[in-house]
């Protein structure tokens, strides 16, 4: 009976540090007018480009991000700028969301070169699960037809800057906020411990 009192007790103690852990990941926030709120929908707007084989197409995107208890997603994208642009497509849907991860950044700034320099506080977002299509005269999945990717990128939580850059590669592609340029978001976001 020791033996199981002890037992019960070592799984409460995990399962108490398991919970504590979740409850103090970082999270994602938007403004409502009112309030600091961790449910909502919030778009990225601004100048990306994708490259394969030395070719680059560059267009202006809208990223759709949804917040459900202060987890974020991307959970649509749209492309315009030109043909080619109109024609990408994303994997990225309300049943299969791109996960956003923010973590405490500590690199430099600008993030990468030709990023604009963000003021404070900057925080690292990873954007995982992505795949995109880029159409013809290109014709290639990024990073394949049934795999997924992961872009790493930074945010300006400061209003009304709010800017988010990223760069990465999908396979033989590379996405990446163009030269000088960033999302910005539509209402004010932050990422809360």
């Amino acid at each position: 009976m020791l033996k199981l009192k002890h037992s019960l007790l070592a799984l409460v103690s995990v399962a108490a540090l398991c919970g504590a852990t979740s409850a103090s990941a970082d999270q994602f926030e938007i403004y409502d007018g009112t309030n600091w709120i961790k449910n909502g929908v919030v778009s990225f707007l601004g100048p990306t480009s994708a490259t394969y084989l030395g070719n680059t197409v560059p267009c202006d995107a809208n990223f759709t991000v949804t917040l459900t208890n202060g987890v974020g997603a991307v959970t649509g994208a749209a492309f315009t700028g030109s043909s080619t642009c109109n024609g990408i497509t994303v994997s990225a849907s309300p049943s299969n969301p791109w996960p956003m991860t923010p973590s405490h950044y500590t690199g430099p700034n600008p993030p990468f070169t030709g990023a604009p320099t963000l003021t404070t506080t900057i925080w690292g977002v990873a954007i995982s699960n992505v795949r995109i299509y880029l159409p013809p005269p290109l014709n290639v999945y990024c990073p394949s037809s049934t795999g997924t990717a992961s872009i790493n990128g930074a945010l300006d939580s400061t209003w009304p800057s709010n800017m988010f850059v990223f760069k990465g590669a999908l396979g033989a592609c590379a996405v990446q906020t163009r030269a000088g340029g960033a999302l910005r978001s539509t209402v004010p976001v932050r990422v809360v411990p």
